[in-house]
């Protein structure tokens, strides 16, 4: 009898042993899971930093430039007049609109 006792003991352990080794390794293979899934997000977010980083960068040049732009008319009137040209500005009120086709309600809406 004590042979059958010893078996059913050692079979026990074996499987004491295995479910404990199964527990283990699905634990590993959910930690290295977990680890780079957050490595994926971490990228994805530096590369997202990346992304808006650099069109800060890009829309401000292009700000500057329209800026520059339109300053641009005032610095040539400026030169026109340090040279003496005989141009002037057109006044405001001297300025007419031509239309090609006729406006649309929202467009008569802004008219002064």
């Amino acid at each position: 009898m004590s042979s059958s006792r010893q078996h059913r003991s050692n079979l026990f352990l074996w499987f004491v042993v295995f479910v404990a080794l199964a527990i283990v390794t699905s634990g590993a293979i959910s930690y290295v899971t977990y680890r780079n899934l957050q490595i994926q997000v971490a990228r994805e977010i530096e590369a997202t930093e990346k992304r808006i980083a650099s069109l800060v960068q890009d829309d401000i040049p292009s700000i500057q430039a329209e800026i520059d732009r339109q300053l641009a008319r005032y610095d040539l009137r400026e030169k026109l007049q340090r040279n003496g040209s005989k141009l002037i500005s057109t006044p405001a009120n001297r300025i007419e609109w031509i239309r090609t086709k006729p406006p649309t309600l929202s467009q008569q809406s802004l008219r002064p």
